[in-house]
């Protein structure tokens, strides 16, 4: 009898021990599990302050550009415009009906000419005009005022139904299409320039190409290579880093190819469901 309750009283306390010990790994667990959702909702959090912050960023530098843009464009073009008016005008000689009326109606030409240029210019102070028009329509645009200088012979081509994207990815977007084409003002010595646009379900691939002088991708010491085999340039200029990192903003892949005295091509590739 003796033995059978000595056995009882070990069992229990065997079974008491056991109970605790799974209770406090219960409990381990669950602090385990509520500080790393904690942490996880640390760093969610974290990432969308810096997705945020990127985004506004990138707005304030599309502003300045665009301002750049519009200050160039009145001074080389809508300036040189009102000039020829102003000539036009102060030359009338109202004894001539003729010649008189000739320059009226040029100087009328002319001030007509200015009035689209600054309807089309209106458009790219429009902070929401991108979400109205898309980003195709931004990049033809910007294309347009590349074109108008007339040191380039622009293309642009667009295959596949057009889809949108969300108006922050846009942004960015566009802003990695804009470095590439300020990089290609100042440093491609380029006389052509492509844009191509391709939709397809899953994704939008948008290329520029130029036909500058390039440069040799192994002589810049890059060695990383995208997953396609792409080579891409050298890490250590600032427009190219922020257009890496923007990529990576936007869950998009960037891949920059170039042969020297032969041009550089830029293909961004974004997925179009995130």
């Amino acid at each position: 009898m003796g033995t059978n309750n000595g056995d009882i009283i070990l069992i229990i306390v065997s079974s008491t021990i056991v109970l605790l010990i799974l209770l406090v790994f219960i409990i381990i667990f669950l602090f385990i599990y509520k500080k790393r959702q904690a942490m996880s909702r640390l760093e969610i959090k974290g990432i969308t302050e810096r997705y945020n912050h990127e985004i506004l960023r990138t707005q304030l530098e599309i502003q300045e550009q665009t301002l750049k843009n519009i200050s160039q464009e009145i001074h080389d073009n809508m300036g040189q415009v009102l000039s020829l008016v102003v000539l036009n005008l102060s030359s009338v000689e109202c004894g001539d009906p003729i010649v008189a009326g000739a320059k009226i109606e040029s100087s009328t030409n002319l001030v007509k000419k200015v009035i689209r240029d600054l309807r089309n210019l209106s458009r790219t102070l429009d902070a929401d005009n991108m979400a109205k028009v898309g980003l195709p329509a931004i990049i033809r645009h910007e294309l347009e005022m590349l074109d108008k200088t007339g040191a380039y012979r622009t293309s642009y081509t667009q295959t596949g139904p057009e889809r949108r994207l969300d108006a922050s990815r846009e942004i960015v977007a566009y802003r990695i299409v804009q470095e590439s084409l300020n990089n290609i003002i100042k440093h491609a010595l380029a006389t052509a320039v492509e844009i191509g646009l391709a939709f397809s379900d899953q994704q939008l691939v948008i290329e520029v190409a130029d036909n500058g002088r390039g440069f040799d991708l192994a002589d810049a010491g890059s060695a990383t290579l995208q997953a396609n085999g792409s080579g891409m340039p050298p890490s250590n200029g600032a427009g190219i880093k922020n257009m890496k990192s923007r990529a990576q903003l936007i869950n998009a892949e960037l891949a920059i190819s170039s042969v020297p005295s032969t041009g550089t091509r830029i293909r961004l590739t974004l997925p179009l469901a995130t």
